[in-house]
């Protein structure tokens, strides 16, 4: 093991104007232990100028800044690649840390699992709290998981209430160096934004061991997806697109399959969509948006009520008032 026990990798791109509370947040806590790499993909902004002025206070920040922006992907496996810790927190250049989250994962990591999972709390896009929605059943406290077969990673997908369970958040996520270094990466996920998923589904196959933290150890700045600039429906392609890809690159069996696409729906509630399909105004895409959700097994049924729904907007309030009063009832299942 090495003196130099977290590296908080940063991947970055035109964060300027948050990157500073981001950083401000990790050298606060900041052991000498810690060191921050981040990896900026050519912005054209300040970013490089808030990171430097930290830099002269921080003397463990290092910064590389590529002539291109490549993507999320291959920033994010450099920052890893010259990390010098023993283990890697995962952030991103807009969220904070929430008060002596470094101290609670320096404890943890003392139990030297593979993977660490916290959760957040969602904030408005000046981090004001919102809620707090765990990644897992609510029934669920701290918990190690433990893979070694099919039935493990089965048994865990049926707890996970949201894909940030399935680390599509990357603040979320510690893991340790040497594992993920282990992984050679699929070039057929470079581009897809989840290319790290891969890397640490891969790495928990090889009977890695996970560390659920039901606190929240982050602030997540809501209302600044850097993949949403496109339109919400655009957005959730993007997730369908790339958990489809990951389902059929990680797992053979089809009931493990299918066990990590439901995770989906409970993501993406299907009545949820309806409002989505009230607001859009190219069928062409809806269409092609409706053949990725069959392909997640929503069923022609659901989609047929969701069309109904959204052509009669003012019955909508009422629908999801009951939809809420069901599910919280136990009379409709979780996914």
């Amino acid at each position: 093991m090495s003196s130099l026990r977290l590296s908080v990798c940063i991947p970055t791109y035109n964060f300027g104007a948050f990157i500073g509370a981001t950083l401000d947040s990790i050298v606060a806590q900041a052991t000498g232990e810690i060191e921050i790499v981040i990896v900026d993909g050519a912005s054209t902004d300040d970013t490089a100028h808030v990171v430097q002025k930290i830099g002269h206070v921080f003397p463990r920040l290092r910064f590389y800044r590529r002539d291109i922006n490549g993507g999320v992907d291959v920033d994010l496996a450099k920052a890893v690649e010259l990390a010098r810790g023993d283990y890697c927190w995962l952030m991103s250049g807009d969220d904070v840390l929430a008060p002596r989250a470094m101290e609670r994962v320096l404890d943890e990591l003392e139990e030297e699992h593979d993977v660490y999972l916290c959760n957040r709390t969602e904030c408005d896009r000046d981090l004001t709290p919102i809620t707090r929605r765990p990644w897992l059943a609510r029934d669920c406290g701290d918990e190690v998981f433990q893979f070694a077969s099919s039935a493990d990673f089965m048994g865990y997908f049926r707890k996970a209430r949201s894909l940030g369970a399935l680390f599509s958040y990357i603040s979320s996520i510690i893991t340790r160096r040497d594992k993920w270094l282990a992984v050679r990466p699929d070039e057929r996920l470079a581009g897809s934004h989840y290319a790290h998923v891969f890397r640490l589904f891969s790495l928990l196959k090889n009977r890695g061991s996970l560390k659920y933290i039901r606190d929240s150890l982050v602030l997540c700045r809501g209302d600044n997806d850097s993949f949403a600039g496109k339109g919400v429906l655009t957005r959730i392609a993007l997730d369908l697109d790339g958990f489809e890809l990951l389902a059929s690159r990680l797992f053979d069996e089809p009931p493990v399959r299918e066990a990590f696409k439901a995770v989906m729906r409970r993501e993406h509630v299907w009545f949820h969509l309806a409002g989505l399909r009230n607001r859009t105004t190219d069928m062409g895409m809806w269409n092609a948006f409706e053949r990725k959700l069959l392909a997640y097994h929503y069923s022609p049924a659901q989609l047929y009520i969701v069309k109904t729904l959204a052509a009669w907007p003012f019955i909508l309030p009422l629908a999801r008032r009951i939809n809420h009063v069901l599910r919280a009832r136990g009379r409709l299942p979780a996914g």
